[in-house]
């Protein structure tokens, strides 16, 4: 593997400063917060185009060289096909969590998201991409209802190529909208419950944009800051007011630059000095405040505003700035 990484560095080892400003928002692209600070250094947006479409050529060009790389790219790729969880991948494969661009950036992150060995999403990995996994893993859905004879969930998703655990397999089905135990994995049936009410993040990424990728859509045909009344106007779907709120304030592709007012974070806009009334900046103030961490039901009690329980906690969730340190309580995420 370190001919394969070494290749891989002779692309990886040119990147300067300037040009990671611009990469890691992709290269982090699963991790909301942890490019948020790079956005004073980040270039015009036309520019940082240019940097990862020049990046993402030198990448593929040295995948396509032949070699050692392309060797290693080839195994993973028949290895992960159709999905593996990414930390299993990551333990089978030590390398591709070694850096390969200072100081941090893993292998993985440049195969994936520049190269295009596999895609990573909500820690899995797929090939050749999340929309094609979910899709082959509703057919065999489907095929287990339409099979001559009743057959269990665990051979049938065996025989079509899904190497996964059963509490692995458990968890990926979940992740596609569907709702089974270890135990009925193993028992010959012809259909999987429907999860109806709470549909994983990724679930929803595979059936169509998610509320802020319509608000960050419609901001950039308007071209100018939208109010919150407003989007919520334009969108093609009905979306609570509140639960976008806190959504919109905890993306860090938005700013607010008004009163319950947006634009998007590449116009490099002046944010709006006053405090947030969201529910995820009142629930830092209030953690601050106390000194300690606090439940989810401590936070919500001592709201103004009125939000549900479930919509505190997806907002809390969403939040680079805070981290849960245990089942519903809240700490604010320090800076190491």
């Amino acid at each position: 593997m370190e001919e394969a990484l070494g290749q891989l560095r002779e692309v990886t080892d040119k990147v300067t400063y300037g040009e990671l400003a611009a990469l890691r928002r992709r290269l982090w692209a699963d991790e909301e917060g942890a490019y948020r600070w790079f956005g004073q250094y980040l270039p015009a947006p036309e520019q940082r185009s240019v940097i990862e479409a020049e990046f993402a050529d030198r990448v593929r060009v040295a995948l396509a060289r032949g070699g050692a790389l392309t060797e290693w790219a080839e195994r993973l790729r028949a290895e992960i096909a159709p999905v593996l969880p990414l930390a299993r991948l990551l333990e089978r494969h030590p390398e591709l969590d070694y850096p390969v661009i200072a100081p941090n950036v893993a292998a993985w992150r440049v195969l994936a998201r520049f190269g295009g060995v596999f895609e990573v999403d909500h820690g899995w990995a797929t090939v050749p991409d999340v929309v094609t996994a979910v899709a082959r893993t509703r057919e065999a859905v489907t095929a287990l209802g339409e099979a001559l004879r009743a057959e269990t969930p665990a051979e049938l998703f065996a025989a079509r190529g899904f190497m996964l655990t059963d509490d692995e397999l458990v968890a990926w089905l979940a992740h596609c909208g569907y709702r089974i135990s270890a135990a009925e994995l193993r028992q010959p049936r012809r259909a999987l419950h429907r999860i109806v009410e709470r549909v994983s993040a990724g679930r929803r990424a595979a059936r169509g944009p998610t509320a802020t990728d319509t608000a960050a859509e419609l901001l950039s045909q308007a071209g100018a800051p939208l109010h919150l009344d407003e989007l919520l106007h334009r969108m093609d779907r009905p979306y609570s007011r509140g639960p976008l709120y806190n959504r919109l304030n905890a993306d860090s592709r938005f700013v607010r630059v008004a009163p319950s007012t947006f634009a998007l974070e590449s116009w490099h806009l002046e944010p709006y000095a006053e405090p947030s009334t969201s529910s995820t900046d009142n629930a830092v103030r209030l953690i601050t405040s106390a000194g300690r961490p606090l439940h989810l039901d401590e936070i919500r009690a001592k709201l103004t505003r009125p939000i549900t329980r479930e919509g505190l906690r997806n907002a809390l969730n969403a939040s680079p700035r805070l981290v849960r340190v245990a089942p519903s309580t809240y700490d604010v995420r320090r800076s190491d």
